[in-house]
């Protein structure tokens, strides 16, 4: 058997062919076991801390167990030995825990779910992200009002029983069971066993779960020893006098003419919870329009008015000058032709009785 020589030129060509081929092939492997470690591995959903909690999450490495405060992913098993917790979802808005209490968390296709198999959750929305709790029985789901927050309560017993209560926003009851819906309105409280509607009037405080924030703190500075800030308190300062600003006589703003006002007039709407079918519409002739108009007058007065001046007041006036009294009598009038005639007479008749010598009066 003959063996031909290799050029040297040949071999250095086909090394390098072969180690760039290695190179290709494990770059290939690593980058495929990266990708499928990304997918493998959940997403974060958020992050919870109470008193007694224990997160259980599968990785590609194992099933990872952690205690409170931890995160929360798809899919971890969230178990509350007692005490309270409370659940921080990155999305927006928080989820009060009272325990006991065991659920399961998962996301997909952009929808959260919690799957509820004991005790109470108190979630509180923010976000638009479609939001559900299932159950064995039901499955609940939170209806937004004109765009506002979501917040309600759902408690399980283990021994099967219910209880739900709207703070803000609705809640679509569906039975997994049955294609029947019920809708909770805002501020309702309902209470179910074996999925069936018990009563509408249940106590809101024994389905109520608010996390204690207030209390919380307090423990935590007692187990850190700091002391409590002190709180400062003093007389309190004297009402600041109004601001007395002189109204000018403005002419009242007129309603455009291309922008009327409009008033719809219609009965009220009603609700009937145990009525499985909506109430009907009102009828088109009991709806009235009203189109609100404003006269304008033919005169406007458009300036102010000054306040008369204040009259000065007066001097009291000097009490009458009453005139001393004097011994000076008025002038008589003078005597008329009566009364001289009458003086003549008299004068002359006493005349004539004048007694002359003798004893004798002359004749």
């Amino acid at each position: 058997m003959l063996s031909l020589p290799i050029p040297k030129k040949h071999l250095a060509t086909w090394t390098k062919i072969f180690a760039m081929a290695l190179l290709a092939t494990i770059a290939t492997v690593i980058l495929r076991s990266a990708r499928t470690a990304a997918q493998e591995f959940p997403v974060v959903l958020g992050r919870i801390e109470g008193d007694d909690v224990e997160v259980a999450t599968k990785t590609p490495a194992g099933v990872e167990t952690d205690a409170a405060p931890t995160v929360v992913a798809s899919g971890s098993d969230v178990t509350l030995r007692s005490g309270y917790a409370l659940l921080l979802l990155n999305s927006g808005g928080q989820v009060s825990i009272c325990g006991p209490a065991h659920f399961n968390l998962i996301k997909s296709s952009g929808a959260l779910t919690l799957a509820l198999d004991y005790g109470r959750v108190h979630p509180s929305l923010e976000s638009a992200d479609e939001f559900k709790i299932y159950t064995p029985t039901i499955v609940a789901t939170p209806i937004a009002i004109a765009g506002g927050p979501r917040d309600m309560t759902v408690g399980l017993g283990q021994d099967g029983e219910m209880c739900m209560l709207t703070a803000r926003g609705a809640m679509r009851v569906e039975p997994q069971f049955s294609e029947q819906s019920m809708i909770v309105p805002q501020g309702g409280t309902v209470s179910l066993a074996g999925g069936q509607i018990e009563s509408l009037q249940a106590d809101a405080t024994a389905c109520s779960c608010d996390y204690p924030r207030a209390r919380m703190d307090s423990s935590e500075l007692a187990r850190s020893g700091r002391p409590r800030p002190a709180r400062d308190i003093g007389v309190l300062a004297p009402p600041a006098p109004p601001d007395r600003k002189r109204a000018g006589n403005a002419a009242p703003p007129s309603t455009p003419a291309s922008e009327p006002v409009y008033t719809v007039l219609m009965p009220p709407l009603s609700f009937d919870a145990s009525s499985p079918e909506p109430p009907p519409d009102p009828a088109p002739e009991t709806i009235l329009l009203v189109r609100e108009v404003r006269l304008r007058p033919l005169v406007e007065f458009r300036g102010h008015v000054n306040p008369a001046p204040a009259q000065a007041a007066l001097p009291p006036a000097p009490p009458p000058v009453t005139p001393a009294p004097s011994d000076k009598r008025p002038p008589a009038s003078p005597p008329s032709l009566l009364e001289r005639v009458r003086t003549f007479f008299r004068r002359l008749t006493s005349f004539s009785q004048v007694p002359r010598a003798g004893g004798r009066f002359a004749s």
